[in-house]
């Protein structure tokens, strides 16, 4: 258990420090001002950036939070799915030891924040906000014009990406270290449990921006 926390501290630490690399080098006060003033008076758009800076404290709260709740559910898809494959053995690993597997892979998900910082300060100076918002790093969505796609099919696209593929991988091979059979049931196991949660997860987004637009 104690090797979990290691690897939980550090991934926090490892995001907080992609936090405040965004926050002081992309210059969102200007992006959110371009993209308030045609909407709203000057005022306005100084109240909207002043809350905002009011609550980027926010950010450094929730990163905790969204680790140990996405390890979690992660770990919990593949130790039902571990256990749904082996219903007959005597013997199952322990909970956190798939919690392990899961904060592992979320090392593969750091980089996604990395890879958008380094994008946006070294190789893009003109974007607007929205190009911030909407960018995923190797993504599929970026072959497509966002402008004519539906907004409740802008997330699972986003989706559809080669980091998803890494950190899939990176399940099937800690669960195949883990259990020791062969790597394709592994990779089944995976593809069944943390599939399922994902396309759970997706639709739970999709009917939400449904709703919200």
């Amino acid at each position: 258990m104690k090797n979990n926390w290691v690897l939980f501290t550090l991934l926090v630490f490892l995001s907080f420090v992609s936090l405040l690399l965004y926050q002081n080098n992309i210059n969102e006060e200007e992006l959110l001002y371009n993209f308030y003033s045609e909407q709203f008076a000057h005022q306005q758009v100084e109240k909207i950036i002043q809350n905002q800076e009011k609550w980027a404290w926010l950010g450094y709260v929730i990163i905790p939070l969204l680790v140990l709740i996405r390890s979690s559910l992660v770990a919990m898809c593949l130790s039902v799915g571990n256990f749904l494959y082996n219903i007959n053995e005597t013997t199952s690993p322990k909970f956190k030891q798939f919690f392990r597997i899961a904060l592992i892979g979320e090392f593969v998900l750091l980089f996604v924040g990395l890879f958008k910082f380094g994008y946006f300060y070294f190789l893009r100076s003109d974007f607007t906000l929205i190009d911030l918002q909407q960018y995923y790093p190797l993504s599929f969505i970026n072959f497509l014009d966002i402008n004519t796609l539906e907004p409740w099919v802008v997330y699972p696209l986003q989706t559809i990406n080669l980091f998803e593929v890494g950190y899939f991988f990176v399940l099937v091979h800690g669960l195949w270290k883990l259990l020791k059979n062969k790597f394709w049931r592994s990779f089944e196991i995976v593809a069944v449990s943390y599939g399922t949660g994902l396309i759970i997860w997706l639709g739970l987004v999709m009917f939400l921006t449904l709703n919200m637009t």
